[in-house]
Formats: structure tokens, C-alpha cells, sequence
């Protein structure tokens, strides 16, 4: 559950910031990975729930794969929105952008 939570937090902070950057591509995939896995946690949880059973079952080994999918999807997420982060901050004077978070140098 606490998964979920952060999961639709982080999705709904993303979407309604009116940050410059939320045009970018890199942003729009980490919206997309935690929209996606809040709503897979969630229905995969609802069916653990409803259709699981103790002991060993195909289900826990379906249930292992499932969050590796989506810890996978998040941990690229994440790398893409960290990377876009980086350029603000850092720019990179190879491609020629400059950087835009905190220009004066304090």
C-alpha cells in the first residue's frame, strides 16, 4: 500500500507542477512509469488478495516477476528524470546548453 501511495503522490505531483520542465520527454516517462505502476500494484494487489493462497503456487512466482517488472520500470523512470535534473543543473557545454537551475554560482 505504501508503494501505491507514493506511487500515485509522485504521479499526480508530476502532472499538475508547472514546472518549465514538464514538457520533456524524460519527465513525461517518469509521469508514465508511476502512473503505470500504481495502477498494476494496485490491481495485482486486488488480485493477490482475492484469487491468493498460502504456500508455494505459481501466483508467488508471478507475483516475484511482476515486481521486478515494475521496479525495473520505475528504477528507468527515475534514471530518465534524474538525467533531465543533471542537464538543468549542470548543463553540458559538449551540446552546447547552458546551464538553467541556479545560473549565478553562489
Amino acid at each position: 500500500m505504501i508503494a501505491i501511495t507514493t506511487a500515485f503522490a509522485a504521479t499526480w505531483t508530476t502532472v499538475t507542477s508547472q514546472e518549465t520542465g514538464s514538457y520533456s520527454s524524460a519527465f513525461k516517462f517518469l509521469a508514465f512509469a508511476n502512473a503505470f505502476t500504481c495502477g498494476f500494484a494496485l490491481l495485482f494487489l486486488s488480485f493477490v488478495f482475492f484469487f491468493g493462497r498460502h504456500g508455494l503456487n505459481p501466483t508467488n512466482h508471478l507475483l516475484f516477476l511482476h515486481d521486478m517488472f515494475l521496479m525495473s520500470l520505475m528504477l528507468s523512470g527515475v534514471a530518465a528524470g534524474t538525467a533531465f535534473g543533471y542537464l538543468g543543473r549542470r548543463g553540458n557545454s559538449h551540446a552546447g546548453w547552458s546551464q538553467t537551475c541556479d545560473p549565478s554560482n553562489k
